[in-house]
């Protein structure tokens, strides 16, 4: 059988690539793994993506034959403003997780574990130009240099904006050791226990910088 050609190209991130967008996050962070109403699911997704919308001033694609499968979003400081709409669609969200058990306890989960990563931010004491928000490749898909491109691009971004360094936040649930191979950083590590679907499982997060 005659394996199909993998095109790989690169594009801005549009609306009509969110749905996808949200599933590989979903996929990535396991929802539907740990939980059984497959609204809550859907719910989860969506108020994740929207939270991470909010602050982006560049967004880009990776596709493979036209389709999304990866994502960077980064900020530069100063530039642009906030994603009210996507603000507003968020706390929506998180107004009808609230309306289930499941969902509650998701919502109180990623609550506690952003007030953990802000805690940590101001415990650092830098400032920085930017951030790079979240960068993500569909598992599947990974080990074509996607990653590193959309890397690479966000860099670019944040360097031709006038910026000299960028942090961001990561976890022992992310491959980590790909930004330590890019030369980050680590500047800061918190641990919390978290209880994902009645087990009890030991998370590290981080804080890195990279100069440009």
């Amino acid at each position: 059988m005659v394996q199909k050609k993998q095109e790989i190209t690169y594009r801005e991130l549009r609306k009509e690539d969110y749905r996808q967008m949200e599933r590989i996050l979903g996929d990535t962070w396991g929802f539907s793994r740990r939980c059984k109403d497959q609204k809550v699911v859907r719910l989860l997704e969506e108020s994740y993506w929207a939270s991470l919308l909010t602050q982006e001033n560049f967004a880009r694609v990776a596709l493979i034959n036209g389709k999304p499968v990866g994502v960077v979003l980064a900020r530069k400081e100063g530039k642009g403003r906030k994603n009210f709409t996507m603000n507003f669609r968020g706390l929506f969200y998180g107004i009808r997780l609230g309306l289930s058990q499941e969902g509650r306890s998701n919502l109180k989960l990623f609550r506690e574990l952003n007030r953990q990563n802000r805690q940590m931010f101001k415990e650092q004491g830098e400032k920085f130009d930017g951030e790079l928000i979240y960068l993500n490749i569909l598992r599947s898909k990974k080990g074509k240099g996607m990653g590193t491109q959309l890397w690479e691009d966000a860099k670019a971004f944040i360097k031709e904006n006038g910026g000299k360094n960028f942090f961001f936040f990561t976890d022992t649930t992310c491959d980590y050791k790909f930004y330590e191979k890019k030369g980050c950083q680590r500047i800061c590590a918190s641990e919390k226990i978290v209880d994902i679907s009645g087990q009890r499982k030991h998370l590290e997060m981080f804080i890195y910088k990279y100069e440009l």
